[in-house]
């Protein structure tokens, strides 16, 4: 089946103390925002590396802020905003409207620091091969990467977001609904501080993890 694939990126505007927040004590308020970009700016480049399709920012609160349109802009990007409610609510909808627009969508966060080409095509991979889904779970617990090619909204309503439970409670919901999906290689993402050593040898990120050794905490 030929369905044209769509990739969904969430993303907060560049604004200095409300991204990456947990990193200030190790990199200040200045030194989180350009981790943070870095972070963003290596997850784009890993989906026009694995080139799947047109790429949507999806942009937390009422507008994306001047650098994030920027560089949607550059990357020529649509930009759409997230929404209201939680984010399993943001998350149901923009899948909800890709696949009505007769798109299958790859949603994905920005603080992915081991997201591979290959997590992504193997996402496609798996729904052009008829599963429902496709999950890459992350170290923490959660999960990175959700590829779809149908919405049940079971999955992402009540769900104990932000803690260590959030992909097994996923994997029961999708076993008690019949589902078939596939579980991807497992990620690493950057929350914070105890995250950072890990960087340290990473080929894109680790130069740029380096320059900021010098920015004062603030």
């Amino acid at each position: 089946m030929n369905v044209p694939l769509r990739v969904i990126l969430f993303a907060r505007p560049l604004v200095r103390g409300t991204v990456k927040t947990r990193l200030e004590p190790a990199l200040g308020a200045d030194g989180a925002l350009r981790l943070y970009e870095a972070l963003l700016r290596y997850v784009v480049s890993v989906c026009q590396a694995a080139e799947l399709g047109p790429l949507t920012l999806a942009y937390a609160g009422d507008r994306p802020g001047a650098a994030l349109a920027a560089l949607g802009e550059a990357l020529g990007a649509t930009l759409v905003s997230q929404g209201s409610g939680d984010l399993g609510d943001r998350m149901a909808r923009a899948l909800g409207e890709a696949l009505e627009a007769g798109a299958w969508p790859v949603l994905l966060g920005t603080d992915l620091a081991g997201l591979k080409p290959s997590h992504l095509t193997a996402a496609a991979a798996a729904l052009r091969a008829g599963d429902d889904y496709a999950f890459a779970p992350a170290e923490d617990g959660g999960y990175g990467v959700v590829a779809a090619r149908r919405l049940d909204s079971a999955l992402f309503t009540a769900m104990p977001w932000s803690t260590p439970l959030v992909m097994k409670e996923t994997a029961g919901r999708l076993a008690e609904l019949g589902r078939a999906w596939t579980r991807l290689p497992t990620l690493y993402d950057i929350d914070g501080p105890e995250d950072l050593p890990r960087l340290e040898e990473h080929p894109v990120l680790g130069p740029a993890l380096a320059t900021l050794s010098h920015v004062s905490p603030s």
